[in-house]
């Protein structure tokens, strides 16, 4: 199969970080119908999975580009995107009247009932990420338009202004969570266990990712707040609760400051608008792995066939499963496995060996071993820090993580942030300024440099090293 992108362009990567088809087929399938739906397009994109992770890879500047015409004509229309957001929040309804019948049990469904869900599941997820797509490709343009604008006008504090202008004035899901767990930490008894239980039931979902779920247990919220003071817990939830106010305080310090357009104002809350989208698309991403993780556990029983196996079918393909009941041969595609999206056309796959071979120009990158400078992107500035690298390739592999480290990772999401929150810095492969990492480091009030495409192929455990969030230089000191 011939790819369309250049190896050897400046290229957008998403991961390498934990997925199996089963929770990112959906995504891919809707790459398909979304042109169909608005003025623009994915551009082509290669999906690699490997290891039980995946890579997606895309063209930077064609991405740049389609996101662009998105931001333009859908974004800065205040209508148009409340319209947009308004179809994506009807989708959601939907999805979680799947997850309250999941979690009701699908042991009473029949077989031919348990295809008519499976299928209407399918369309509601594909429909999730057809409006979904919005905050996402948008923003790639959305950024560098930012990013042109703040430059023309101010490029000697280019940082400090994209910074602040881009800082999301709303709480994230993850901060929702944790003052609604600190306020129960400062209830006694009876009705502290009470509050608890309540809080398993909403937030079951908190550690689930693009390949691996996992139902949490009153137990991991109660410990969470066990070894915590009353004191602690209240001064904690004060800062949390002062965040949005603090944030809007620094916007407007930087407005007078420096004079910034009206102009650039806008087009920054629009920016910041589809953080955010992005951030409560995520809760919903967490809960959607859970519903199909639900599926496939029960087809997985009535079907003698290993949970594993099946997380590498497409979703069709168990649909196809169930009604035919004929297995497919996952041997090559545990192997290695690429769906490729070409632009306004559809989805092709290759698996085994060739799949492997047909990402590897993407993958290979020559480095030098005693190379003692990294070089990144600052998103979040001010600060000098020393520590120990941990690199961290899967939230799955955190219990090591210490107080203190910095955390150096291919790229962030938001099953990263118990190592975040314990980090003294955070080094990305690759990202942008209104990156995961990026927003979560400017939370946090910590050092934080991306997109220096290295990082974790050059640092090891236990390196030390400093981050200079000024310069956007990763030193080795050891």
């Amino acid at each position: 199969m011939k790819s369309n992108i250049d190896p050897m362009v400046e290229l957008f990567k998403w991961g390498p970080i934990d997925a199996r088809p089963i929770y990112t087929d959906t995504f891919v399938q809707a790459f398909v119908d979304f042109p169909n739906l608005y003025d623009s397009s994915w551009p082509d994109v290669i999906g690699h999975y490997s290891n039980e992770m995946i890579l997606f890879i895309v063209d930077y500047t064609k991405l740049r580009k389609n996101g662009r015409i998105l931001f333009d004509k859908y974004v800065m229309d205040e209508d148009k995107l409340k319209e947009c957001y308004d179809k994506w929040y009807g989708v959601v309804k939907r999805l979680l009247i799947f997850e309250g019948k999941v979690n009701d049990g699908l042991s009473c469904m029949n077989d031919s009932d348990l295809i008519k869900s499976l299928i209407e599941l399918r369309t509601v997820i594909i429909d999730f990420w057809h409006h979904g797509f919005m905050p996402e490709l948008s923003n790639w343009g959305g950024e560098e338009l930012l990013k042109q604008k703040i430059l023309e006008f101010n490029k000697v504090n280019f940082i400090e202004i994209f910074e602040k202008l881009s800082a999301p004035e709303e709480y994230s899901f993850f901060q929702v969570e944790e003052m609604e767990l600190l306020k129960i930490k400062l209830l006694d008894g009876n009705e502290q266990e009470e509050a608890l239980m309540e809080h398993q039931k909403k937030y079951y979902w908190l550690r689930n990712n693009y390949g691996f779920t996992e139902v949490l247990a009153v137990d991991y919220f109660r410990k969470e707040i066990e070894n915590m003071s009353r004191d602690e817990a209240e001064k904690k939830l004060n800062e949390i609760k002062e965040y949005p106010g603090k944030v809007k305080d620094e916007k407007k310090r930087i407005i007078e400051k420096y004079g910034i357009s009206k102009e650039i104002v806008n087009i920054a809350s629009k920016v910041t608008y589809c953080v955010c989208w992005q951030d409560l698309r995520k809760k919903y991403i967490f809960i959607m792995s859970h519903v199909l993780t639900c599926f496939v556990k029960e087809i997985s029983k009535r079907k003698s066939i290993e949970f594993n196996e099946l997380s590498y079918y497409q979703m069709q393909e168990i649909i196809d499963f169930l009604k035919n009941d004929v297995k497919l041969d996952m041997k090559d595609r545990f192997n290695g496995f690429v769906q490729y999206y070409y632009e306004r056309e559809g989805v092709k796959i290759i698996e085994g060996d060739e799949a492997n071979k047909f990402i590897k120009p993407y993958v290979d990158i020559e480095i030098d071993e005693d190379q003692k400078e990294i070089k990144g992107m600052v998103v979040s500035s001010g600060r000098v820090v020393k520590g120990l690298v941990k690199i961290i390739k899967t939230p799955r592999n955190m219990n090591g993580f210490e107080d203190g480290n910095v955390l150096v990772a291919a790229m962030t999401s938001p099953d990263f942030i118990v190592a975040m929150r314990k980090a003294s810095a955070i080094v990305t492969d690759e990202g942008g300024m209104t990156c995961h990492a990026a927003i979560v480091s400017r939370e946090l009030g910590i050092p934080c440099i991306v997109n220096t495409r290295i990082a974790t192929k050059l640092l090891k455990d236990n390196d030390l090293v400093e981050v200079d969030a000024d310069k956007g230089v990763v030193r080795k000191l050891n």
